[in-house]
């Protein structure tokens, strides 16, 4: 009983206990439920907060975005317009190189012919700015000249200042497209912005602007393709747009000078980097397939090959269809081409040359420019009287056909009058084969040929001018070879004998009988005791079609012949023809540009002087009563970017130790090294391209030429920021020094704005301005 009972009692204690955890788990259960709910509640309202959070986030990225896109370029663009108009009309004289290209501007108007060193987009935009001014194109554009009240200068300086104002947004675009923070692309904005050689250049009627803003687009567009190429993106549609965008501003800066073909020669090695790529995934991946190599190939050879020449061919053609009057460059453009234009003066005589007859020689070779001679001799060599060309025409431009040596000792002579040569024959025409002798018209010297070499083509022979009628040397004889007859397009002279010379349309050689080598312009200029005219060379030429040994006669006169009676009609200029020659002629000017030993040049510098602005350049008149204007640059954006050059110099020297020893890695793919080349190899490469040609040039050089190249010197000085300080310091310390830098690059174009604003007043007035003992302040 008693174990019964135990056993009894002990299931009930059991039971007790099975209940008691039951309902204590039922218990539990429920306050689980509870707190479960609880927990439910609790999460949803973090959910709903932070739902807003992220909407809130969302709004200030928009907003910051908007800001970056829109309202910081707008903000920059609007500083930048106020500094280079503020003043624009303060001076209402011709100021420094507005007299060379206000006055092309001027030609442009009026439509007369002209020649100079540049190619014509720039002065095509300036002659539009004229146009949409009202200005008729009779000022003379002299230097000091006060300007009239008919030609409005202040809304064409407006129209070259648009240009300089430019260069700030797209200075901010490109930045963020390098992937900068908005410090550092606030400090390359406002380094453009106060860089006071682009700030005061863009204030006049000048190309400078144009160019830095062409060479900037071009970059821009270089780093749009970049970002495009390192997404894969560069065949879609934005990847075209982006590489037609960037032909344009090859062919648009190449069009304005020359030196956009620096900037021109950056993109092509950077292309044929990127092509080269494509080929190695080609050839030893299978990441690129033949035919999408093959479109990468083409659509680079449309965009910045075609495209651009046909920018460049276009403006030439524009060009020449507007300047259809004749003009001051008539002597230094073809015979055809001056035959095709309005009032031309040429002097058309009889339809063929006769000895006796005056004529002028026209190059059509290196320098196609008018044979000419004066009474200035040979400071070496044969010491004989110079003989150049020249692209002006005048009296010394002139010489007489005269019959060979053997009919001057017979006494026969075709240049003297009937009454001192009873046996000279008047009418003998000048035929292919035939020998002559070139008598210049003033000095009385025979054209002439010495086996000595020439002043500046050494390897050629010396021509020059000497002896007079009395004087039979054999070496004054030459030998005419007909290489081409081209015909008038009129049925009145669609018969001329082939075997004659006829002016215009002849095109001869002229062959020294004794050394047997041609007449020949070389495209070279002689130093300063030759005038910088065009060298004239007798040359043993391989190939007849050599046009720098083909001429032609321009003027001709014979009061002995008949003239005929139809006026003539001159062959159709090809365009092509004239493209290649006037480019030649620019390509000879722009090698006579060299500075002259003896005069002193006080507004040139040298290269060396440009990255520590040791040299200024006063603009115009410093009278007390003249708004001077002085050249110069900000010295701490010119000077920090300089440094920053030199930085980034030893930067590369310790990243390709690093690299070296495997301590960093780059790889063509690589993101980081992508960063690298288009923040900071490929503006280095920009700045050396556009300063080390002026090193080794031997053409004059002044401060202007080193603006493009201090653009890319202050990309450098951007990236040296964002790698050293942004990436390295600590946010307050980044704050500090882009701020100083901010409040440096402003506060010195402060002090020295009157400089680049326009000085009125005493220059004593301005001495503190003077930082260097250099500045001709």
């Amino acid at each position: 009983m008693n174990s019964e009972k135990a056993l009894f009692t002990s299931s009930v204690h059991l039971q007790e206990d099975d209940t008691n955890s039951t309902n204590k788990l039922a218990h539990r259960h429920t306050g689980d439920n509870v707190l479960q709910f609880r927990d439910d509640e609790n999460l949803e309202e973090i959910i709903l907060k932070t739902k807003s959070l992220n909407i809130n986030s969302q709004e200030l990225s928009e907003w910051s975005q908007v800001f970056i896109d829109y309202i910081n370029p707008l903000i920059l663009t609007a500083i930048s317009a106020f500094v280079r108009l503020y003043r624009i009309d303060s001076s209402n004289k011709v100021v420094w190189d507005e007299a060379h290209f206000g006055k092309f501007g001027s030609h442009y108007l009026k439509h007369e012919f002209y020649f100079d060193v540049h190619p014509p987009l720039g002065k095509l935009l300036v002659g539009l700015s004229g146009f949409l001014a009202g200005y008729k194109g009779d000022f003379k554009f002299e230097s000091g000249m006060t300007y009239p009240d008919d030609c409005n200068y202040v809304l064409m300086r407006c129209f070259n200042s648009l240009f300089g104002i430019l260069c700030t947004p797209l200075a901010y675009k490109t930045g963020v497209l390098l992937g900068y923070s908005q410090l550092t692309v606030w400090f390359l904005s406002l380094s453009v912005i106060f860089e006071m050689i682009s700030l005061t250049l863009s204030k006049f009627i000048l190309l400078d602007s144009m160019l830095l803003f062409f060479t900037v687009l071009a970059y821009y567009c270089l780093a749009k393709v970049h970002t495009l190429r390192v997404t894969n993106e560069i065949l879609t549609r934005k990847g075209t747009k982006a590489l037609i965008f960037m032909g344009f501003s090859i062919g648009c800066v190449c069009s304005v000078k020359w030196v956009g073909l620096f900037v021109t020669v950056l993109i092509g090695i950077y292309i044929l980097y990127d092509l080269l790529i494509k080929s190695y995934q080609l050839v030893s991946t299978s990441q690129l397939n033949y035919k999408i190599y093959v479109l990468h190939w083409i659509s680079r050879i449309l965009t910045l090959i075609v495209y651009p020449v046909i920018i460049y061919l276009l403006c030439f053609k524009i060009h020449f269809i507007v300047l259809n009057h004749s003009g001051p460059g008539d002597g230094s453009i073809s015979t055809l081409l001056q035959a095709s234009l309005e009032g031309n003066t040429i002097k058309q005589g009889p339809r063929s040359v006769a000895f006796g007859s005056m004529i002028t020689l026209r190059s059509q070779g290196l320098s196609p420019n008018l044979i000419h001679s004066h009474d200035h001799l040979y400071p070496e060599g044969s010491q004989l009287q110079q003989v150049t060309t020249y692209g002006f025409k005048d009296a010394n431009n002139n010489f007489l056909v005269e019959f060979d040596v053997d009919s001057g000792s017979r006494g026969e002579y075709a240049v003297l009058e009937p009454l001192a040569n009873e046996t000279g024959n008047f009418h003998t025409l000048v035929r292919n084969g035939d020998t002559i002798r070139l008598v210049h018209e003033v000095t009385g010297c025979f054209l002439h040929a010495e086996p000595i070499p020439a002043p500046v083509s050494r390897h050629h022979f010396e021509v020059s001018c000497f002896a007079d009628l009395d004087t039979n040397d054999l070496r004054d004889e030459w030998i005419i070879e007909i290489s081409e007859q081209e015909k008038s397009p009129s049925h009145h002279f669609q018969n001329e004998d082939p075997e004659e010379i006829h002016p215009i349309s002849t095109n001869f050689r002229l062959r020294h009988k004794i050394l047997g080598c041609y007449l020949s312009s070389t495209g070279y200029s002689y130093p300063s005791w030759g005038f910088q005219q065009g060298e004239v060379a007798c040359k043993h030429a391989f190939l007849k079609k050599d046009k720098n040994t083909w001429w032609n006669v321009e003027d001709h006169i014979n009061s002995k012949l008949e003239t005929p009676p139809h006026q003539y009609v001159a062959p159709e200029p090809k365009f092509w023809k004239e493209f290649i020659l006037l480019n030649y002629g620019m390509l000879a000017s722009n090698n006579a540009l060299v500075p002259d030993p003896d005069k002193f040049d006080k507004l040139s510098s040298e290269w060396w002087e440009w990255p520590f602005l040791m040299t200024g350049i006063r603009l115009c008149a410093w009278g007390a009563t003249d708004v001077k204007y002085f050249l110069i640059g900000n010295p701490v954006v010119t000077w920090s970017s300089t440094l920053a050059l030199l930085l980034f110099m030893f930067y590369c020297l310790n990243r390709a130790i690093k690299f070296q020893r495997q301590l960093i890695h780059y790889d063509v793919f690589d993101k980081d090294w992508n960063a690298f080349l288009i923040q900071g190899i490929m503006p280095f490469l920009g700045w050396f391209l556009h300063y080390f040609p002026f090193i080794i040039m031997g053409r004059v050089k002044y401060l202007h030429h080193y603006v493009p190249a201090l653009y890319f010197a202050i990309l450098i000085s951007g990236f040296m920021l964002e790698t050293l300080i942004y990436k390295k310091a600590n946010r307050i310390m980044s704050w500090l020094i882009y701020g100083a830098m901010y409040t440096s690059v402003v506060g010195s174009f402060w002090y020295l704005k009157d400089l680049a604003l326009g000085m009125d007043g005493p220059a004593s007035t301005f001495k503190h301005l003077k930082i260097l003992s250099s500045w001709m302040v």
